[in-house]
């Protein structure tokens, strides 16, 4: 018998591959099926080919690569479903302050992420985010 956990698909896009192999094997420990990508067009392929449960990016991608994959799923009517949990070293207030975060080019509102965490994560910080966004009613 599958558990409902091993249905759960996570796409992690982190362009470090010590944390991406640190979330994969964690998530893979815990039931998961993560999938992993280290640019904003490999991470946005996925997406649109797997259709992920949930989405954990790192703010950080080079070149504002994570704000512009946030912005890509939140302004795609396919994707915009998908709970994302970002992962940045500068914090909450600062992550929002970046252009891109609340609106688009054409002043769309972007909803918020549904979780974010410091970098790096603590694993059970991340596994409880996890839980509650893919084993609640969001995923």
């Amino acid at each position: 018998m599958v558990s409902e956990k091993q249905t759960k698909t996570i796409l992690v896009v982190d362009d470090e591959p010590d944390m991406s192999i640190f979330m994969s094997n964690l998530l893979t420990a815990n039931g998961f099926c993560p999938i992993c990508a280290a640019t904003l067009s490999d991470g946005l392929k996925m997406a649109v080919d797997r259709c992920p449960d949930l989405v954990i990016i790192n703010a950080m991608l080079p070149g504002e690569a994570g704000v512009r994959l946030y912005q890509s799923l939140r302004t795609n009517d396919r994707l915009c479903h998908i709970p994302v949990v970002i992962l940045s070293t500068f914090d909450e207030s600062a992550f929002y302050s970046w252009p891109g975060t609340k609106r688009t080019p054409s002043g769309r509102h972007i909803p918020e992420p549904e979780a974010f965490l410091q970098k790096p994560p603590e694993a059970e910080e991340l596994l409880a985010v996890v839980n509650r966004l893919c084993l609640g009613d969001s995923c």
